[in-house]
């Protein structure tokens, strides 16, 4: 009787243990539930959110001087126009997913090392006006904590600001424009 136990319990561990394991489906060595690049070739060298070291080569590839528009093309320095990150609905922190917006806005303040940035926070109109305004300024706080503690940079170069539901970019009648409406966006103050 005391080895059926003991088979008993061997095989619902055995058939548990799968279920516990992290899954990684592309094999790059980031648990799928952590993964922001969940495609990437196996053996490829990633990043910790799984996506792969492309960030330090944009860094250095970036030629652009923004008061000699002669030195650069429109591909490499407007980055940070198209950098928008964005959120899920009431929500301030900054997702995995959107760590390569954030890649873009790094690589473009390593170039231009004189630059200072507005990090601009924006709601969708869901909720209260003065939720909306605090939660658009959680974010864009949330932002710059990444750009000045994951990497690196002086807080001065940001200012923060939060508008709430007051400059939607698509219509927030549907949940789709309402994801778009769920963002921090940047601005150069010194051009």
């Amino acid at each position: 009787m005391q080895w059926i136990k003991l088979a008993s319990l061997a095989l619902s561990l055995t058939l548990m243990l799968p279920a516990y394991a992290w899954q990684d489906t592309d094999q790059d060595g980031v648990p799928d539930i952590k993964d922001a690049c969940p495609n990437t070739t196996a053996n490829t060298t990633v990043m910790a959110n799984g996506c792969v070291y492309e960030v330090e080569a944009t860094a250095t590839n970036i030629q652009c001087n923004l008061n000699d528009p002669s030195t650069y093309s429109a591909s490499d320095c407007h980055h940070i126009e198209t950098a928008i990150v964005y959120f899920e609905f009431a929500i301030a922190e900054v997702d995995l997913s959107q760590w390569k917006a954030l890649a873009l806005v790094k690589a473009f303040l390593e170039a231009n090392t004189e630059i200072k940035l507005t990090l601009v926070g924006h709601t969708d109109i869901v909720g209260t006006p003065e939720f909306n305004y605090q939660l658009s300024l959680q974010r864009a706080q949330n932002v710059k904590r990444i750009l000045v503690e994951d990497y690196g940079f002086n807080p001065n170069r940001f200012t923060v600001v939060g508008k709430g539901i007051s400059e939607p970019v698509a219509d927030n009648r549907s949940s789709e424009g309402r994801g778009l409406n769920r963002r921090v966006q940047f601005i150069v103050n010194n051009i």
